[in-house]
């Protein structure tokens, strides 16, 4: 098994799905290959290019197709494992992983019984050992490309499963927006809202369910426009709860120590400010006249 015979492969897989799917289907691999079979550099390079593969370029296309019933496993390989085997793989090439992590620990020990399995190593050390690993990666991953080919002949051989398939799979891609596209819809909405935003930051613990709400809208929608009001509720939220002041200048201006009436008074605070006390020498003055009255 060959480096060679995987991207011929994948050229054959990419050339079917831009001329059936789209120019988007799949996208280009522009990491370098590797340039030997032999050697650890050689061989991470193949971890690097195979993720770019399964994982970047494919992202959207590779899963759904290993969702139809067709392909042939290579060996022993499997199509599903082999991708999973490929992001194994690629985190523990190239993070630094801990013991105080269960994840980490599950993933140092995967990686290691496959190199068991492949070299008779824990860890490759010699020529022949890294040489056997590179087959055995070409095998897994050309077993996935294979899989991904036979299901664009399902496709294709199947009039009307095959057009539902194809029309999924357009669909899927229409919304399958990357991260970056809801950072700049954030930076948007920010501006017309006059929030000041962090929009990666903000973006992040809210792409899951962002991305979900977009797979839920109906076909032939204004996706963009949906999508920019649900972020726009959620930036003025976030604004709405987002005070001018904290504990400190609450434990300041009011003369209080740590404790239940520090809390109180930011409650009090988050009501005023909702109520459009957005200015935090108003607030903390609001504060001290309510104190005041509440003392006489």
């Amino acid at each position: 098994m060959t480096f060679a015979s995987v991207n011929a492969a994948v050229v054959d897989l990419t050339n079917s799905l831009r001329a059936f799917v789209g120019e988007d289907a799949i996208g280009d691999i522009t990491v370098r290959p590797p340039s030997g079979e032999r050697d650890e550099a050689s061989f991470l390079r193949l971890v690097t290019w195979s993720y770019a593969f399964a994982f970047e370029a494919g992202r959207v296309t590779i899963p759904y197709l290993l969702e139809l019933p067709a392909g042939t496993a290579v060996g022993n390989a499997t199509p599903r494992a082999a991708r999973e085997l490929v992001g194994v793989l690629r985190t523990w090439s190239f993070h630094n992983l801990g013991f105080g992590s269960e994840r980490d620990a599950a993933t140092s020990r995967r990686v290691q019984r496959w190199f068991v399995e492949t070299c008779g190593e824990c860890l490759p050390r010699r020529e022949e050992h890294w040489h056997g690993c590179f087959v055995a990666l070409c095998a897994e991953v050309l077993a996935l490309v294979e899989h991904c080919q036979g299901a664009m002949t399902y496709v294709l051989t199947a009039p009307d499963d095959g057009e539902t398939a194809t029309l999924d799979l357009r669909r899927r891609m229409d919304r399958a927006w990357p991260a970056h596209e809801f950072h700049k819809l954030v930076a948007d909405a920010g501006t017309r809202l006059g929030v000041v935003i962090d929009a990666t930051r903000f973006t992040e613990p809210r792409l899951a369910r962002w991305q979900e709400f977009l797979k839920s809208l109906p076909d032939r929608d204004d996706l963009m426009g949906h999508v920019g009001r649900l972020i726009e509720r959620d930036l003025l939220e976030h604004a709405a709860d987002v005070l001018p002041i904290d504990g400190r200048d609450v434990m300041d201006a009011l003369d209080l120590e740590p404790g239940p009436a520090v809390g109180a008074a930011l409650y009090r605070a988050r009501e005023l400010f909702r109520s459009g006390v957005d200015d935090s020498k108003q607030l903390l003055e609001q504060l001290r006249t309510e104190k005041a009255c509440d003392t006489e």
